[in-house]
């Protein structure tokens, strides 16, 4: 039996988790919150009110970290990420990822169109990978924690 590679269980835990705990800082006071995701062209994706805190962090330091818990129980298996994060005004980047969010969540079918008219209220913001940590007690018992960097 062929044993699964760091990269494949990465895009798969990424693929197959719903939500992920978010850190964003300004001036040294670090703030975490949990959002919902889908991942795009190895980029995260998730959508918010820019009056949020973590929106307003992620304007004026793009610095990120989050963690995504993919089993809950013993063994452990997680993911943390860090990289840069920004809010995404690319149409078609809007779409096509609007088009994954729909499928995954069932919701959100009319966001692509109010985003192209100007009127919807919640924005897009990407993740953008630097290093991702893979806790993967399942299929690396010996607890060795696998870094992939992404620069």
């Amino acid at each position: 039996m062929k044993r699964v590679g760091e990269q494949e269980l990465i895009s798969q835990y990424l693929t197959e988790g719903r939500v992920m705990q978010l850190a964003t800082s300004a001036e040294d006071t670090p703030w975490i919150c949990t959002v919902y995701y889908v991942v795009y062209q190895g980029s995260i994706y998730w959508l918010s009110w820019p009056e949020r805190r973590h929106s307003q962090e992620i304007a004026t330091n793009s610095q990120v970290a989050v963690a995504i818990v993919v089993k809950q129980d013993l063994p452990v298996i997680g993911l943390q990420i860090e990289g840069n994060a920004a809010e995404v005004a690319d149409t078609g980047e809007v779409k096509a990822v609007m088009e994954l969010y729909t499928a995954k969540y069932g919701s959100g079918t009319k966001f692509y169109d109010a985003f192209v008219r100007g009127e919807n209220h919640h924005r897009m913001y990407k993740l953008t990978p630097r290093k991702i940590a893979l806790f993967d007690e399942v299929n690396f018992p010996a607890n060795d924690i696998k870094v992939i960097e992404r620069l």
